[in-house]
């Protein structure tokens, strides 16, 4: 099975930067950039994993130097707990840096800023983008996975092994209020393999505990990195419930104790009853028709209508001696016609 591609990183802006922090000596030339609200650093341009995270949500400040020729171009990010010193690659490099790093922190484009209208719009994008991203991040802390479940790592495997019809991936509490976990079960030579992972809420970020570590933006975020790195082979757990499609009633008789179950109505004073108890059609109120018989006489059949009427039926007998006495007599009447 070919290993899904890592997608790259969308940052709102991007470029070389060289980085200092308070224990370094000479600054360490990077890859950086901005996601979200977050600083990025890589190794090279081709990375796609960060080597340092700096999250903007702890910004205080950011101070130009006040040096000279070479140090012009740099400028100290403040931080709650940390102070970090950057340095672009040219001045116009380092207003686009500050620009982007006040707009994302403050939520606002600052007013002192002189850009040329193409940078000027490419970062009011980047505050709508971010903006964006912060609405759906609060929709998404207050949603709730399908596939979480309050149950143990035990019981996990429990389910995912009995119903693998609905998944293969669950998340479930971890060992303290601020942890989660993610249990998985996919199938390795006809066997069922659990695998379990661990997930940190660190400040505003979830943190899956992995080598290297995956930073998420919301519970969401987790369930979708493990989907999307597993090329969809992982999917979320989510039970499937089945329903009655009718009231069930449980009765019991108070003279034997025997307990009976009957559906309740489909509708309010709707009665059904069975097919064998309903009750017979009206009889007809008009007049019965004429009935016809067939009576054979000589190998001939011949239809004879009988008019039966309404008082009590008592039919005279029909023999068969009067009938060929008659035929008899109208015969002989035709031949004389015909000779």
């Amino acid at each position: 099975m070919s290993r899904a591609k890592t997608p790259a990183p969308e940052h709102y802006y991007e470029e070389y930067l060289s980085k200092k922090d308070k224990n370094d000596k000479v600054f360490t030339k990077v890859w950086a950039g901005i996601l979200g609200n977050s600083l990025c650093f890589y190794s090279n341009h081709k990375d796609l994993r960060s080597v340092d995270v700096i999250s903007l949500e702890n910004y205080i400040s950011l101070k130009e130097s006040g040096g000279k020729s070479s140090s012009e171009n740099q400028f100290t990010l403040c931080l709650k707990g940390r102070v970090v010193q950057l340095k672009a690659e040219s001045l116009e490099s380092r207003e686009m840096w500050r620009a982007f790093i006040i707009t994302i922190a403050e939520l606002r484009i600052p007013g002192s800023l002189c850009l040329l209208p193409g940078p000027l719009l490419t970062l009011k994008e980047a505050l709508e983008k971010e903006m964006e991203r912060k609405k759906k991040k609060e929709a998404e802390a207050n949603e709730t996975p399908s596939c979480f479940y309050n149950v143990s790592r035990m019981e996990a495997e429990s389910l995912l092994m009995q119903n693998p019809e609905c998944g293969n991936l669950l998340l479930r509490p971890g060992v303290n209020q601020k942890s989660l976990s993610v249990s998985t079960c996919q199938k390795y030579h006809s066997k069922d393999v659990f695998k379990h992972y661990r997930v940190i809420q660190e400040q505003e970020a979830y943190v899956i505990q992995v080598d290297p570590k995956v930073v998420c933006s919301s519970i969401v975020h987790v369930i979708s990195h493990f989907v999307n790195s597993s090329n969809k082979t992982l999917k979320p757990f989510v039970k499937i419930c089945e329903y009655e499609k009718k009231i069930a009633i449980f009765e019991q008789n108070n003279e034997d104790g025997v307990v009976t179950m009957r559906y309740a109505q489909d509708s309010p004073g709707s009665t059904k009853t069975s097919s064998l108890h309903n009750s017979p059609p009206p009889l007809p109120r008009d007049p019965l028709p004429e009935d016809e018989y067939e009576n054979p006489d000589q190998g001939e059949k011949q239809w004879i209508s009988i008019r039966v009427p309404n008082g009590p039926r008592n039919p005279r007998p029909v023999t068969s001696s009067g009938l060929g006495e008659e035929l008899k007599r109208k015969l002989q009447i035709r031949r004389q016609q015909i000779d």
